[in-house]
């Protein structure tokens, strides 16, 4: 965790107090939230935690919980009042019981991972049956992404380089922070769906986002059918 941890200092995610402030993706996570009440909920990759209390308030919840890699967004968040703990959740498992989480967040983790599989056990894991998770990340197979890879340019949200922006349309000074360095994964749609459901988390809403993401909105549960309802054209998210 030593070498992610450096990099994670550089890239720890950070979002707006207010709102008002905040993305097209972050506003409908919100309002996902904001039609449950929980008791407890996990964040992870919370970053500064911002967006972990704001979470916490849209949900009414009494408790919220924070996974950071990074030392820097850790000590932010819990100076925000987010109970958060430093682990890399490519390697280590939450330190929590089975069922403990009502609700969890993993907003643009997955494509950081080198062991998503391991992510999404832990998903399961400790979030409650009938529990709530909602994950986001970017959607390898956008309009925008196709477009670029037409041209022979490098997906938008794919790097091949943490110190360099090589190969992509857009240009990035040098010393200037590198859009997406750090994505080591891409998801498809349907790479996606087909890896949830072999983790046992069924995929009940996905919608698109105007922030070049998708959030799948997924529930712990096997007694129910399976649901999915395709709101917007998820392509162009």
């Amino acid at each position: 965790m030593k070498i992610k941890g450096k990099y994670a200092d550089k890239f720890v995610g950070g979002t707006p107090k207010r709102y008002a402030e905040l993305g097209d993706m972050h506003k409908r996570v919100l309002e996902i939230f904001s039609k449950y009440k929980f008791d407890r909920i996990l964040d992870v990759g919370c970053g500064d935690g911002n967006f972990s209390i704001l979470l916490k308030d849209a949900s009414n919840a009494k408790e919220v919980y924070g996974i950071e890699i990074s030392e820097k967004g850790v000590e932010s968040a819990r100076r925000n009042g987010v109970k958060a703990l430093q682990l890399d959740i490519d390697e280590d498992d939450f330190p929590f019981e089975d069922d403990y989480f009502d609700a969890i967040f993993a907003g643009e983790v997955i494509e950081h991972l080198w062991d998503p599989d391991h992510l999404f056990d832990e998903l399961y894991r400790t979030l409650r049956r009938g529990g709530l998770c909602v994950i986001t990340t970017p959607n390898l197979a956008s309009i925008h992404n196709r477009i670029a890879l037409l041209f022979g340019f490098q997906p938008w949200t794919i790097s091949v380089s943490l110190r360099h922006a090589v190969g992509h349309l857009y240009e990035v000074r040098e010393g200037d922070h590198i859009p997406w360095a750090d994505h080591i994964r891409g998801f498809t749609y349907r790479a996606l769906i087909q890896l949830l459901r072999i983790h046992k988390l069924r995929v009940i809403k996905v919608k698109g986002s105007h922030t070049f993401a998708y959030y799948s909105t997924l529930s712990r549960t096997r007694s129910f059918p399976f649901l999915f309802v395709r709101i917007g054209d998820w392509i162009l998210a």
